[in-house]
């Protein structure tokens, strides 16, 4: 998919929202579960286990170990790479017990003036370990993967590790990238529509975006054309896609973006990484967004399913997405509601978020 396409087809819009005046109607209560996360779960170790595809004899004990799952080649090897955390419930750790306090990667041994011996660990890891001191803060508390050499952490208390982890992969192959979180993750808050009010000016203004169409690593532009219809350079296309909307939105300044469907190219091969690209221009300018799907998002046997995906979405700041109800046939039916200036308090309009199933590609 060339970047000129994917910014071609890039909808923006103020105006074919479906947007209704509030009725005393009733209305069914909006439900929605939000990404449960362990909130007292401290990582003690991680490590990096390589295997031959189908051979599950070099799984590590899972007792002790628990395994990210993504494969650190993208199923593009003749082996797979997993990596493997060990993690205890905080309430359970002593000043005797020894927990992560910093990772690094790279080839040699990093050079800091900590008290503590840096340990090795594949992938060219090194793992920075210390005696429980009962402040969470100061720990490693949670480890995850991203892809691509473009990939963003939009997560509060998330870091990527820079560089990527050592696999010798194929060059065509985004590279995987650790990212950890220190501390104890922040609850979502109780009421995040409380934001969408118009502003002094009496205006409210909500802007589309639909047909990102991101994948996993930067991806290629290779029919771009400039004004004059003369072809261009190949280029990398997701950066051009990601630039092309952070310009969009610090000309316009929305007060809430719609994302309307296909943010992921389909054959997705790390629907989260893709994802996270595409809500990164907003949570950096603290613009709140909804999000349903399209036939696109989930296709592919790698990519989240739209509950998943839904899911995370739930979990990122400035997000007012949601599942919607369960008796309700596909991922994302909801409404957002408009309030007047303050100190008003009934809604002006209802935004809402219909999502009428296919039965050839939806997935929950």
């Amino acid at each position: 998919m060339s970047a000129l396409m994917l910014i071609s087809v890039v909808v923006l819009y103020i105006f074919n929202i479906i947007i209704f005046p509030v009725s005393e109607t009733s209305r069914s209560t909006i439900t929605f579960a939000l990404c449960s996360m362990n909130d007292h779960t401290v990582i003690t170790d991680l490590t990096v286990s390589f295997c031959p595809l189908n051979d599950s004899t070099c799984d590590l004990n899972p007792a002790r170990w628990h395994r990210i799952e993504k494969d650190l080649y993208l199923h593009s090897d003749q082996r797979v790479a997993w990596l493997y955390v060990a993690q205890t419930q905080e309430n359970q750790l002593t000043g005797d017990h020894q927990v992560v306090t910093d990772i690094r990667v790279g080839e040699l041994q990093p050079s800091t003036g900590s008290d503590h011996s840096w340990e090795s660990r594949p992938a060219g890891i090194w793992m920075l370990r210390s005696n429980y001191t009962g402040n969470s803060h100061k720990t490693v508390t949670a480890v995850d993967i991203l892809f691509g050499a473009d990939a963003v952490e939009p997560r509060p208390q998330w870091a990527l590790v820079q560089p990527p982890l050592q696999l010798s992969a194929q060059p065509q192959v985004p590279v995987a990238r650790i990212t950890v979180r220190k501390g104890t993750a922040k609850p979502t808050p109780d009421d995040p529509t409380a934001a969408l009010r118009v502003k002094e000016n009496g205006k409210f203004k909500v802007l589309q975006i639909s047909d990102t169409h991101m994948v996993t690593g930067v991806g290629v532009c290779d029919d771009a054309m400039d004004a004059d219809g003369q072809p261009l350079p190949e280029s990398e296309a997701d950066p051009l896609t990601v630039n092309f909307l952070g310009g969009i939105l610090d000309v316009e300044k929305p007060d809430l973006v719609v994302l309307t469907g296909d943010q992921l190219h389909h054959n997705i091969l790390d629907s989260q990484s893709s994802l996270f690209k595409v809500v990164a221009p907003l949570i950096e300018r603290s613009i709140p967004y909804a999000a349903v799907f399209g036939n696109h998002d989930s296709e592919g046997i790698y990519a989240l399913s739209r509950a998943a995906q839904m899911s995370l979405l739930q979990d990122l700041p400035f997000s007012l997405s949601q599942a919607g109800p369960e008796q309700v046939d596909g991922v994302g039916n909801y409404y957002l509601q408009v309030f007047g200036r303050e100190p008003s308090h009934p809604p002006l309009a209802d935004v809402l978020f219909p999502r009428l199933p296919r039965a050839d590609t939806e997935r929950g």
